[in-house]
């Protein structure tokens, strides 16, 4: 399956603009249709502790984020007319706030494309980031841009495997991306953690990848160091153009916790991040 619904976060953040160019041509190659979503409503937490002039202050926060989302969809319209892209295309200004809006849009979308969030310290906000949100709860596949990515290539793809469900659900869904990479790097651990499955824990992968028309080479992630920081460290030496992933959660509290080595990948990974759940 290709993807033919691409969904494009629209925002204030200083990535908004090469994230734009990069869901733009990622549409023009596949013959998708292109959505630019902004949400406009205030996230409930920015209203606690306010004083009697909350509801004042939020109406005035959302007539503003209105106007911007008004013209981030000039900017898309541009944007596109000037790369000389004849691809599908629409803006949508989502009443809501963030997360519900890309979730329930992302929902009928085969490929969201957001933001990576600033990594964060000490105790975890009680509202989890807009790319968690979406990746445990629209059941689609998403891709963070780091804000530093000036291009997107898929040139090299590099994939997290230990054989388990998060991560084969992850390499299906990038499958049209795969196939057109030069080159895939299988990134797996050597000491035994692979979910029951016999025999290496990459080899089976390889064959799966080839029959699908992709040769994929296998490396070894170090095992002295905890997994997130194994797989940044291969990221370092590397160099891929993107990662495919698994995003991991547990429950805890009747509700699905993101898990250490996933939330890392999400706020550390300095390349493109395609994950499912």
């Amino acid at each position: 399956m290709d993807f033919k619904t691409i969904l494009v976060e629209v925002g204030r953040d200083a990535g908004c603009r090469d994230r734009l160019r990069a869901a733009a041509r990622l549409a023009s190659a596949f013959g998708a249709h292109l959505a630019g979503v902004t949400a406009t409503g205030v996230p409930l937490g920015h209203l606690r502790g306010s004083d009697d002039d909350g509801p004042r202050h939020a109406a005035l926060a959302r007539d503003k984020l209105r106007a911007e989302a008004a013209a981030y969809g000039d900017l898309m319209k541009d944007m596109v007319a000037e790369m000389g892209l004849a691809i599908s295309f629409a803006h949508e200004a989502v009443e809501d706030e963030a997360p519900r809006a890309f979730v329930t849009r992302g929902k009928l979308a085969d490929l969201s494309l957001l933001a990576q969030r600033p990594p964060w310290d000490g105790v975890p906000p009680v509202v989890p980031d807009v790319p968690e949100q979406v990746i445990l709860s629209a059941g689609r596949p998403v891709m963070v841009l780091p804000q530093a990515m000036r291009a997107l290539h898929g040139g090299h793809m590099a994939i997290a495997w230990d054989g388990g469900r998060e991560a084969a659900r992850a390499v299906a869904d990038a499958l049209p991306l795969l196939r057109r990479a030069r080159q895939v790097t299988i990134l797996t651990s050597e000491d035994g953690h692979t979910h029951g499955m016999p025999g290496t824990p990459h080899a089976g992968l390889e064959a799966y990848l080839r029959r699908h028309g992709i040769d994929a080479a296998s490396r070894s992630l170090p095992t002295d160091r905890a997994p997130r920081k194994a797989i940044l460290s291969c990221l370092e030496t590397l160099a891929p153009d993107m990662l495919v992933a698994g995003c991991y959660g547990h429950a805890r509290l009747r509700e699905l916790v993101i898990g250490g080595t996933t939330r890392t990948l999400l706020q550390r990974c300095e390349v493109p991040l395609f994950m499912s759940h």
